[in-house]
């Protein structure tokens, strides 16, 4: 357990007081109304960790933004998909099948060349 270097007084209601106690009464000689506080104190420090400027916000809030990207993505693709079958006449979507066959077993190679294309990071080329 951390080294305790700061005190601080607490006021409370005797009814807040008298409901410590029995928590306090109820886990036995193990636990102290004052673990009870620090107990208090540290849960809500560690819900405040979603504030607004925190790393667990700016996490959450980074994986929504990329799940919303990703979610609009996949509209566009599919939406580009079906109107390049329909300016094809492919009614029948062998084109469509073809072109996922073709990604699927050259996928690679083409990221690979993709990433060729790119500048080096740090670049501003």
């Amino acid at each position: 357990m951390a080294t305790k270097t700061v005190r601080r007084s607490i006021s409370m209601t005797p009814e807040m007081r008298d409901l410590l106690a029995q928590i306090a009464a109820k886990h036995g000689r193990d636990v102290s109304e004052n673990d009870l506080i620090r107990d208090a104190i540290r849960h809500y420090l560690d819900q405040q960790s979603d504030v607004v400027g925190s790393r667990r916000h700016f996490q959450r809030s980074l994986q929504a933004r990329l799940d919303r990207l990703e979610s609009t993505l996949t509209f566009q693709m599919l939406m580009l998909t079906f109107l390049l079958a329909t300016v094809l006449g492919d009614e029948s979507g062998e084109a469509i099948d073809e072109a996922m066959a073709a990604a699927a077993r050259d996928g690679e190679a083409l990221l690979k060349q993709i990433a060729a294309l790119r500048p080096p990071k740090g670049d501003d080329a």
